[in-house]
This record gives C-alpha cells, structure tokens and sequence, in this order.
C-alpha cells in the first residue's frame, strides 16, 4: 500500500518514517511539511493512505482534506484527542495520540490490513452530501462525468459525488469495470447488448467510443 506523510514536525516526520519502514506492505512514496506539496503529489500519484498530523491550525487540515477527490485511506496523529470525532467525516482508518509506541502504531497497522480484507474490493466508499456513503460494486451500472462531479447510477439511486472520472477509475477493479468513452466507465457485467457506436444497459444507452470497441470486444470475452 503506498502511503505518505504530512507533519510539519520534522522529528515527528522522521519517527513515523521510521515506524513504517518496519513493515514491508507500507511503501512510504511521499513525505511532506505543507499541505501544496502533498496535494500536488497525491494528484499525480497513486495513494492508499495518508498518515496526515492535526497541529494547532487543525482547520487547515480539515479543509485540505475537503479538497481531495480520490477515496484515500486517512490515519491522523495529534497531541490532541479532542479531534477524534470530527475524523468521523473523512475515511479515517485510525487516530494515534502523540506520543505514539511502535506497539500502537503497529496495532493500526493490524487494523488497517483487516480493513483491506474486509472490503476484499466488493464496495467502497463515495463521499456524498458530505457524508460517506457504502457502495456495492455489483450494484453500480455505470458512472459519468459532470463536469468537476461525476455521477454514480446504481440499481437503486444515483449519486453525485465531488471526482473527476479519472481519479474514480482508479478506485474501481479494471476487470469489472472500463471506461468506454472519455465521460463514461460502465461494469462490464451490466451491459446486455452493444454494437459500434453504444452500449446497453437495460433501456439506457450509453455512447461507446470507436478506439474502446476492440477493448470492449477483448474484456467481454475474457469474462466469458
């Protein structure tokens, strides 16, 4: 899993460095002292966890993590525990109090790699109306973009969430699901019918690209 860190504390930086270098399924692919940085980095690379530190200009750090589209892992640190709760609204795996044993951290460790089995890729979670909502992957039929939002259409509801397409397809399984048009990504599983110019899901048509056709030939048999 890669993950990076963000403290403005430099030894505190260089103890939780220390820490996750003891465990070989933590890849540390990003260390950071301000939130540009690790922001301009998180855009550009694939990232599961951010260990991220609640300082005394605790609002910055709520608001930077407002600001990220993709669904990534959070495990905050603070002196402080008062912030625990309002952890509640990101995708908080865990919150370490400062100062923080190597048995502690190893305890969210363990619960970060049950986390992962749990979900075993079978849903996720969007955030939505600023609230985490639970997602079954077998019930999404397709996603399209809206402009800075995408929107899920699911078997029973669609949701709007704050992404842009590409950041979303990263987060979904490429076996079951492709992206056939620069503003749609369906689940392989939904489509019933197809020709050259769409795919059909149920009564819905969904424009198919004419350089995805053969990919969509390819992934249709190999699932067959």
């Amino acid at each position: 899993m890669n993950c990076i860190v963000i403290n403005e504390n430099i030894e505190d930086l260089k103890s939780l460095v220390t820490k996750i270098n003891v465990f070989p399924n933590l890849h540390l692919v990003g260390q950071f002292s301000n939130y540009i940085d690790a922001k301009h980095h998180i855009n550009r690379n694939p990232i599961d966890i951010i260990i991220i530190d609640i300082n005394n200009n605790h609002e910055s750090c709520f608001s930077f993590l407002d600001t990220l589209t993709k669904n990534i892992k959070i495990i905050f640190t603070s002196h402080d525990s008062q912030f625990a709760f309002r952890t509640f609204n990101y995708n908080c795996i865990d919150y370490l109090k400062k100062p923080i044993s190597n048995d502690r951290f190893k305890k969210t460790v363990n619960k970060l790699n049950n986390f992962s089995k749990k979900n075993n890729g079978n849903h996720i979670y969007v955030k939505s109306k600023l609230k985490k909502k639970k997602i079954y992957l077998t019930n999404i039929k397709w996603v399209e973009a809206l402009g800075d939002y995408i929107r899920l259409i699911t078997n029973s509801e669609n949701v709007v969430m704050l992404s842009s397409l590409k950041s979303f397809e990263q987060e979904l399984p490429k076996d079951k699901f492709m992206r056939i048009h620069k503003s749609y990504i369906v689940n392989l599983e939904k489509i019933e019918t197809y020709d050259s110019k769409n795919v059909f899901i149920g009564s819905e048509k969904i424009p198919l690209s004419r350089n995805k056709k053969v990919d969509l030939d390819s992934a249709l048999t190999l699932k067959n």
